[in-house]
């Protein structure tokens, strides 16, 4: 199973935020549309990073009481993993559990296209597999 299957399977609202915002406005966005991570674009809507709720929270461990002020920018990890459409699910979830991240963006052409969480992707997979073992259980009954 490829990513572009669950692609084409739902369609994703993206939310992302400028680098420019700061992490007070990111967290109204998490918050909002209770959401993990968001990908962080520049002017022209090209994604040059992401910011977790885990690196706000790193980031709030680490600063004094002024850190809501900080700009996205100043926490954003700027080295992105990211998917691509022809890339197999089972892949990509080895490669979030190796990398210890629970959200990756899918790029298409260097466009960002799509945002997934782990959940996502172990959904999917689970109702894939449900229907696979339907259709076996339907098939030997048919048989029997």
């Amino acid at each position: 199973m490829l990513i572009e299957d669950l692609l084409t399977e739902k369609s994703r609202q993206l939310f992302t935020i400028e680098q420019k915002k700061t992490v007070e406005d990111a967290i109204a966005v998490l918050a909002d549309k209770d959401i993990g991570a968001l990908p962080v674009c520049d002017a022209t809507g090209k994604m040059v990073g992401i910011m977790s709720e885990r690196d706000i929270v790193g980031t709030f461990n680490k600063t004094d009481n002024k850190w809501r002020q900080l700009t996205v920018s100043s926490i954003m990890k700027r080295k992105v993993i990211s998917a691509a459409p022809g890339d197999k699910i089972r892949d990509v979830i080895a490669i979030m559990n190796e990398k210890r991240i629970r959200h990756v963006p899918v790029l298409e052409n260097g466009e960002l296209v799509a945002m997934f969480s782990v959940r996502d992707l172990f959904s999917y997979l689970l109702e894939v597999t449900q229907a696979q073992r339907d259709t076996m259980t339907m098939a030997y009954e048919m048989i029997r």
